[in-house]
């Protein structure tokens, strides 16, 4: 006869349960975010200049002001050439010209699209209230390969997932591995992720036409940074992981980055995240580089720089921890668990 199969215990419910509250937690983050930054974008200080001589813009700015309230911050302009100016250096949203006849709006869609829609709605009103006919020129359009200014937006998500993402893969396969293997693991999938992914973006679909070396080249930089905190931190946070790496590099990252609506269109808690969250910086270095090249990368590209310095005291810290704690090597079951998890 021969010998019974040996029975396999299930695993114990509270494992499986504690396995399922991160990822639970992930979703209910997530939803607080999204729903706080996208679900009502409403203007708070918009930047609009009054374009003419002081005279006129005077009195046109204090009924603008008293018609449109805190939704706009006003500012005066002497001509249209600075208005343009203006405009091409992200200093304003838009530029009113008043005229007897009809008033003229100059908008910039590049630098955000749903901006220039909300500008223009609000001059809509201006001219339904006061009956003055206003027309609309774009100082600044959108590429015909970028209809409505998402192509920077739709490829921040791409590579922030797939990068936190393989943060996690390679640092719990490779939890026995050195760290000078981890990270070589990073560099490469780093590196991958660029060349792969951001040529599939460009060849593929002809997104950032003309400025393929210097998008790559930024994107490098932030998946590098990405995988750097979730490879350093693993070690850390274990299964809690991945809740903690999309509510970073996901929830909080794409409602700060200023890809859909500007901070100015959001709650100031967003505002105020967008000027040092590295999604944040990515999306206004795109912007800049395709856009605007006549504005400085420097801003843009120390924030990113920064998370790429966070990254590297991440693995310090990892580092350190491992050699504190001495963690045993993972079993494939676990390893296992952990992989359905990032997944």
């Amino acid at each position: 006869m021969s010998a019974a199969p040996a029975s396999t215990s299930p695993v114990p419910m509270k494992v499986v349960i504690s396995h399922m509250i991160p990822t639970f937690l992930m979703g209910l983050f997530m939803t607080f975010a999204y729903l706080a930054g996208f679900h009502r974008p409403a203007p708070h200080e918009v930047p609009i200049a009054v374009v003419g001589p002081q005279a006129v813009t005077g009195p046109v700015m204090e009924k603008l002001q008293a018609g449109l309230g805190d939704m706009v911050s006003l500012r005066a302009l002497p001509d249209s050439a600075a208005a343009r100016e203006a405009l091409r250096h992200l200093e304003i949203a838009g530029a009113f010209i008043p005229g007897r006849e009809e008033g003229k709006v100059l908008l910039a869609p590049a630098a955000s699209d749903t901006t220039a829609m909300v500008v223009q709605r609000m001059f809509e009103a201006v001219s339904h209230k006061t009956g003055l006919p206003i027309s609309y020129r774009n100082v600044v359009p959108l590429s015909s390969n970028d209809p409505v200014g998402q192509n920077a937006f739709f490829f921040l998500v791409v590579i922030s997932v797939t990068s936190y993402a393989l943060s996690i893969a390679i640092a719990a396969a490779g939890a026995t591995r050195s760290w000078r293997e981890r990270l070589l693991l990073a560099l490469a999938a780093a590196l991958a992720i660029t060349l792969i992914e951001g040529g599939v973006a460009a060849g593929l679909f002809g997104m950032f036409a003309g400025h393929v070396p210097a998008v790559l080249g930024i994107t490098f930089l932030y998946s590098l940074a990405v995988l750097l905190v979730g490879v350093g931190l693993h070690p850390l946070l274990g299964r809690y992981s991945t809740m903690i790496y999309a509510t970073v590099f996901v929830g909080l990252n794409f409602t700060s980055s200023g890809g859909v609506f500007e901070p100015f269109m959001q709650p100031r808690f967003f505002d105020a995240l967008n000027q040092f969250w590295i999604g944040g910086g990515y999306i206004e270095a795109l912007r800049r580089i395709v856009y605007f090249p006549q504005v400085s990368l420097s801003g843009p590209l120390m924030v990113v720089l920064g998370w790429l310095l966070f990254g590297a005291l991440c693995v310090a810290l990892g580092m350190w921890y491992e050699q504190r704690h001495k963690p045993r090597p993972l079993s494939e079951s676990r390893m296992e668990l952990e992989e359905d998890v990032a997944v």
